[in-house]
């Protein structure tokens, strides 16, 4: 008997409603957006049109890998980020919701007097500097990584959003290999100490990259060894954007005041969580 695209999608919110996965409706027009070439009114008005088989299939071994525990993003190989498209691989972080709080500050930061040099230490996705270098369509980027594959993920990230030209992606540890000074210093660095790391939820532990995850036994490695760069590499009037972990805050605080430079503010999430942490030489 042949599927319409009304039993697909009443058939996929079931079968999502029985995992227990929240936002049903929602997931379930993902899935048929993603594996047909319909809008979410087509649902409804051409509910009684035909699907092949080889598409339920497609769908149904999504859904699996759903219930499974994998995040749609990763499923789907792609995510939104500052409302822009992003492709996602098992090399890069899943860009999140509170990493655009990054985003939000440096952009209100230099609201009239856009940067010209911005630099992102372990781009990764890329989602951080693409996401200034489209606001600032006169600014010049260096983005960081350790992995050559994120670095290529990035790279065609940038080519998908148009900013290839103005992006530059360096193979480095943090800073080591990075030349010039720079008006903002953006990154959302490892942070999770060894200890958090079996809690994690099982669609970040199991999916994403361990080397964006582990911050080390405390979770604070890699503050150390970027802070510790910050004065090279940051322009004298410059800003930088760190993203912390949850009750990080005061620690890479003390770290960045041990330093000798100073931290101008901390910037919540939408939670309340302090989730930004902004980083200057303190001069007026």
């Amino acid at each position: 008997m042949p599927v319409t695209l009304k039993d697909l999608y009443f058939e996929t919110r079931k079968t999502l409603q029985d995992g227990g996965v929240d936002n049903v409706d929602n997931i379930a027009r993902d899935f048929i957006k993603h594996n047909i070439d319909v809008a979410d009114i087509d649902i409804i008005i051409s509910s009684e049109r035909e699907i092949l088989s080889s598409t339920v299939k497609d769908v149904q071994e999504g859904l699996k890998r759903r219930l499974d525990g994998e995040p749609v993003s990763r499923i789907f190989g792609e995510n939104e980020f500052w409302g822009i498209p992003f492709k996602v691989t098992p090399d890069v972080l899943d860009p999140r919701v509170d990493t655009e709080i990054i985003v939000d500050a440096a952009i209100k930061k230099f609201i009239g007097d856009p940067p010209e040099a911005v630099l992102d230490l372990g781009t990764g996705s890329g989602c951080l500097i693409i996401s200034l270098l489209t606001e600032w369509p006169k600014a010049q980027g260096v983005g960081v990584d350790v992995c050559k594959k994120a670095l290529a993920v990035a790279g065609e990230n940038a080519r998908i959003n148009k900013i290839e030209k103005r992006l530059k992606l360096v193979q480095s540890n943090w800073g080591d290999s990075v030349k010039g000074k720079f008006d903002v210093i953006v990154s959302n660095p490892p942070y999770i100490a060894n200890h958090e790391m079996p809690n994690l939820p099982k669609e970040v532990k199991n999916y994403d990259p361990i080397l964006a995850l582990s911050g080390g036994e405390d979770g604070l490695n890699c503050y150390r060894l970027i802070i510790k760069e910050i004065k090279n590499l940051l322009k004298r009037d410059g800003v930088c954007f760190f993203e912390v972990g949850f009750s990080q805050a005061d620690d890479v605080t003390r770290l960045v005041e041990d330093s000798g430079l100073s931290v101008d503010a901390i910037h919540p999430d939408t939670a309340g969580i302090p989730r930004v942490v902004e980083i200057s030489f303190g001069e007026k």
